[in-house]
């Protein structure tokens, strides 16, 4: 879509620029010829080179029937006498139209009594200078014809890199899939087969089950992620917008988070208005964002750390901030933390994440019109609620939403 605006705006201008060209080159051409082609017209059937003493609407009537009529004479030259009578006539009564237009005497016959060559000359002639009065035209839809298929050529190229890119981020993301999934798994089938052949102990079996029942809870997670993130990007999906408290909801997203949070050793500030904030917007999804950057903020920081939930508003939007004073993320990293499957391996092993649900709040953000995005220090101290802490996801409702 964006390349599609961008393409307009780049017509629109080649456009006006080609119009002052055409503009400017028409001026150059109606200069010249009126000072040759123009002016010997002029005195070769007006006697005068003064259009002022005619008249410019009579003077364009007659190049008009001038060149009608030189191109009937010359047909009439040209063809066999059997079938020139019907000609004569027409050639009659443009010559009677061009002596009238002409203030000719109406017995002159001027059209008719000049030559064949000098009807082809005139021909020729009065041919060229239309030719050259159109050719600026001409040249400027050749121009544009080719600056549009060069553009049309270049989104093209770049949506078929886009599609490369893609394919090898679903590649990416299935390879990704595929290890997430195969650890549980085998670990599983393993632990599955030592019960089966009676080689765990009877006081371990507990500790076995416990296990296969998280290993099977972890993918039953990213099967549920992951159909999340497809579904999300299917043409069937819908939001469905409702009239809602804003504030209500991320106090709710935040009861629902606490014992989480406190069952990991944190602590949890909160900062909502005591009023109310109304907005359009999915709860469902919504809520689906907001207890995944939740959870996101539990998952990727140790014992200890503080998290905080706030919301303020303005002139101009609602900020939902998801704050925590953590470790800050690579420069390099950040760039692509909302892509699917984003992570290094070390927490691939030990968080537990499934490098989906950032991705996943991104769609959700991005299908409301609203921004998201990561803010890290020093410029998390530009939001005031937020200038304690390490870094923060700040979700961003324009105006129009609320």
């Amino acid at each position: 879509m964006k390349d599609i605006k961008g393409l307009q705006l780049t017509l629109i201008a080649k456009f006006m620029q080609i119009i002052v060209a055409c503009a400017a080159a028409e001026a150059i051409i109606f200069y010249v010829l009126s000072r040759t082609v123009f002016r010997w017209l002029m005195l070769f059937f007006f006697g005068t080179d003064s259009v002022a003493s005619i008249g410019l609407a009579r003077a364009g009537a007659a190049v008009v029937v001038m060149l009608l009529g030189t191109i009937l004479g010359l047909i009439a030259g040209l063809i066999p006498q059997q079938i020139i009578r019907p000609l004569e006539v027409i050639l009659g009564g443009m010559n009677r139209i061009t002596t009238g237009l002409l203030d000719l005497p109406a017995d002159m016959n001027l059209l008719g009594n000049m030559s064949i060559r000098s009807r082809i000359l005139l021909t020729l002639i009065l041919i060229v200078t239309v030719a050259i009065i159109l050719l600026p035209y001409a040249v400027a839809a050749i121009h544009f014809s080719f600056i549009i298929v060069r553009n049309f050529r270049t989104i093209e190229e770049q949506e078929m890199a886009e599609r490369e890119e893609y394919e090898r981020k679903r590649n990416l993301m299935l390879s990704d899939i595929a290890h997430d999934l195969r650890t549980p798994i085998t670990t599983v089938a393993g632990y599955a087969q030592a019960l089966d052949e009676g080689m765990i102990p009877e006081e371990r079996r507990d500790e076995i089950y416990s296990a296969i029942r998280a290993k099977s809870a972890r993918m039953s997670e990213l099967i549920n992620l992951l159909f999340d993130y497809v579904k999300l990007d299917s043409d069937g999906f819908e939001l469905h917008p409702e009239s809602l408290d804003i504030c209500e909801l991320v106090r709710e997203c935040a009861a629902f988070a606490y014992s989480d949070i406190e069952d990991a050793g944190m602590e949890l500030d909160i900062g909502v208005p005591d009023g109310e904030i109304r907005i359009n917007a999915d709860r469902v999804q919504l809520s689906r964002v907001l207890n995944n950057l939740i959870t996101n903020a539990v998952r990727h920081n140790g014992e200890g750390c503080r998290i905080g939930i706030y919301l303020s508003r303005d002139d101009d939007r609602t900020d939902i901030m998801i704050c925590d004073n953590g470790e800050l993320i690579d420069e390099e990293k950040a760039k692509h933390l909302f892509e699917p499957f984003v992570r290094g391996d070390e927490s691939r092993s030990s968080s537990g994440g499934s490098g989906l649900g950032l991705s996943i709040a991104q769609k959700i953000v991005s299908m409301h019109g609203y921004r998201i995005r990561l803010v890290q220090r020093p410029d998390i101290i530009g939001y005031p609620p937020a200038a304690s802490y390490a870094k923060m996801f700040l979700v961003s409702i324009p105006l129009k939403d609320r």
